[in-house]
């Protein structure tokens, strides 16, 4: 969870989670929609999924303990290269180095790294850290050791007004002691941002609303969602709708719109009022209370029957 996630978002979750699945079995048993529910309002919904295969995998193939293998951790989904060196460091004590943005951004300012840490220069840091692990004082309390590093890039080398004052390493920092910790790192120029519009269907009977299943868009893929269809709402809307879900619908108003961000993507979700003037096609549509645990939800979803229920 704290891939992507600040610590005080993720706590919450993470207890109702252990709560939830208290057990690697339990995990590795339950249904993907119902992680998806649990996870709902965490975003990068890739993790819930590749967390839920790994559980499966270590569950059926290693009898449900964490490989204590380097290279059988990274086959797992999910398991990265840093992901694999905090695991095996700090569960097992194997002398592994980590390497996050955080503890990226406490060499650069360390070592006074002025060009841009790009492929190559993230690639030196993973070498050098490789090195200064295996180095007998360091091996023996790996754990704590890459611990430190996590705990002092997170809160005392922070992205600004770096906690120097109160830093161990301050006195020997060679940012520090040419005034540079608040320039460093370089920052990468950000990727634009894509804005895209859409026009959801609010279809009620009850506390139940008409939900469609997203099963090709990578990033909502698996959630129950309102029905929706490209663009900013038009005068020929219900048309629209018509012509992509097979939906008879009456507009009776507009709620108010809703914004979501999804890493580089702006996702404008205009919400419409609407009537059935006919059935709607069994075989795509289920009327259910959104967030069930049938019914996993994206929080866009949360944010739209807020706007309407408020």
């Amino acid at each position: 969870m704290l891939q992507q996630t600040q610590v005080g978002t993720a706590l919450p979750y993470f207890r109702e989670f252990l709560k939830t699945y208290p057990t690697l079995e339990s995990l590795a048993r339950a249904q993907e929609n119902q992680i998806l529910s649990s996870w709902s309002g965490l975003g990068y919904y890739s993790r819930a999924r590749n967390l839920h295969r790994a559980a499966q995998i270590v569950f059926e193939r290693h009898g449900g303990e964490f490989p204590r293998d380097y290279r059988e951790a990274r086959q797992l989904p999910g398991i990265g290269r840093y992901t694999a060196g905090a695991i095996l460091s700090i569960a097992y004590g194997e002398p592994l180095p980590i390497l996050d943005g955080n503890i990226r951004r406490l060499f650069a300012r360390y070592l006074k790294i002025e060009q841009d840490l790009g492929r190559t220069g993230t690639e030196e840091l993973w070498k050098l850290l490789t090195e200064l692990v295996r180095e007998p004082s360091v091996a023996k309390d790996i754990g704590d050791f890459n611990q430190a590093l996590m705990e002092i890039g997170s809160l005392v080398c922070t992205p600004r007004n770096p906690q120097c004052h109160c830093c161990p390493l301050a006195e020997s920092c060679r940012a520090r002691k040419e005034g540079m910790q608040e320039v460093l790192p370089r920052v990468r120029k950000q990727r634009s941002s894509q804005e895209f519009h859409y026009t959801v269907a609010l279809i009620s009977r009850g506390e139940e609303y008409l939900l469609k299943q997203n099963s090709q868009e990578t990033f909502l893929r698996g959630f129950w969602e309102f029905p929706r269809v490209g663009g900013q709402p038009t005068p020929h809307i219900a048309e629209t709708f018509r012509k992509v879900h097979d939906l008879d619908l009456k507009v009776n108003g507009w709620a108010a719109p809703v914004t979501h961000q999804i890493t580089f993507r702006k996702l404008n979700f205009h919400p419409a009022l609407v009537a059935l003037q006919s059935p709607a096609p069994e075989e795509h549509f289920t009327w259910a209370k959104p967030g069930e645990n049938d019914y996993p939800i994206s929080s866009y979803v949360r944010k739209i029957l807020r706007n309407v229920e408020s």
